[in-house]
């Protein structure tokens, strides 16, 4: 007897320990196992809109689930970042996000985060910007534009598509480093700042040279009178803040890119920005993006955390009104 209750005992612990044994060595659910919600903080049709749905047309293949995109704009971007720092930092919430108009915001607002707060993926499409000015405006060229503000500090108005963006901050720095006096108009977006110049509300405009805003400026309505790249764009006829003598203003190109919310786990981190990566080589995808936009080399996660670090360097000093 006390030799079978002995076997019954080593039996039933054998049977335990596989248990434990097979529950310990399961593999971690392989991400993503459910839809993806890719939020775009601005509205639809913009360059962020058109960058997250070609993106997010690609990853449904790639990751093999279903990618939501979802326009939440306000604020200049902050109402979707604090909805994505909301979410589960587990990737099945990430966000667009356009630098340096993130890191403005934080910079010049309390909105409750900082850059600190995000778990960079990689970076998408990046969009050049100008100074651009109606075809009836008198002034043929940056200097006759910068000189009439200069007799008149109140005269020259210039509309941007937001308040915090890269192109408000690097107006008050052409006012700030050469002496310039510009006045910030901020609009919601190209379209509206577009609408300004035609109707003669602006004097001139610094804008995304993006896909919404290329047809005004390739059928002549508007004219560019300095772009913000450190060489001429083969695509733009128009020269660069650089050649016309303002060295410093380079950066007025807008980053888009993926984020997570912080604490997302590296492995997941990892498997997005490698659907970034194979989106970014897709022939069908780049030009969805427009191929102009698509950097020539791909930049990831770490990329994007040296472009936000890079763009608080560069801001950090420029006032927000």
């Amino acid at each position: 007897m006390n030799r079978l209750r002995l076997l019954a005992a080593t039996l039933a612990a054998a049977l335990l320990l596989a248990a434990c044994g097979g529950q310990g060595s399961e593999e971690p659910e392989a991400f993503p196992s459910e839809q993806i919600r890719l939020i775009v903080p601005y509205t639809a049709g913009g360059p962020t809109d058109i960058a997250a749905r070609s993106l997010g047309r690609f990853m449904e293949g790639s990751l093999g689930q279903t990618v939501v995109v979802e326009n939440l704009p306000g604020a200049s971007g902050s109402t979707a970042y604090q909805e994505l720092l909301s979410a589960d930092p587990d990737g099945y919430t990430i966000s667009m996000t356009a630098l340096p108009t993130a890191v403005l915001n934080y910079l010049t607002n309390d909105v409750g985060y900082t850059r600190e707060d995000f778990a960079p993926v990689g970076v998408i499409t990046q969009v050049p910007s100008a100074i651009v000015v109606p075809a009836a405006s008198p002034y043929a060229d940056l200097e006759s534009l910068f000189a009439a503000a200069r007799t008149d500090p109140t005269l020259v108005s210039v509309g941007t598509p937001g308040a915090t963006n890269t192109h408000a901050a690097e107006t008050r720095r052409i006012t700030q480093v050469h002496g310039v006096p510009l006045t910030v108009v901020p609009f919601n977006g190209n379209q509206e700042v577009l609408g300004a110049l035609l109707g003669g509300n602006v004097v001139a405009g610094f804008v995304n040279v993006s896909q919404d805003m290329l047809p005004a400026i390739e059928s002549g309505q508007l004219r560019v009178l300095a772009v913000g790249t450190e060489n001429r764009l083969p695509y733009l006829d128009g020269p660069t803040f650089v050649e016309q003598g303002y060295a410093e203003i380079t950066q007025s190109t807008t980053t888009f890119g993926v984020i997570a919310p912080a604490g997302t786990p590296q492995p997941v981190i990892a498997r997005l920005e490698e659907a970034m990566r194979a989106a970014s080589a897709d022939p069908e995808t780049r030009q969805g993006l427009d191929e102009r936009y698509v950097p020539e080399q791909f930049l990831g996660a770490a990329d994007l955390a040296a472009l936000f670090t890079e763009t608080e360097e560069t801001f950090k000093g420029v006032a927000s009104g």
